[in-house]
């Protein structure tokens, strides 16, 4: 029985961390990492803008 459940652990821990590697590369392929500092500079604009 503890085999079992540990063996089920096993595969759904397996399952999660590929699902996490699917949407790290799909984030890759889509450009989500590509021009990070960006962002920070948006914010910084509109927060002068609101004020």
């Amino acid at each position: 029985m503890l085999i079992h459940l540990t063996l089920f652990e096993f595969l759904v821990a397996l399952c999660m961390g590929l699902a996490a590697l699917c949407f790290f590369f799909w984030g890759i392929m889509e450009g989500a990492f590509t021009n990070v500092e960006e962002v920070k500079y948006l914010l910084v604009e509109r927060e002068r803008h609101e004020q």
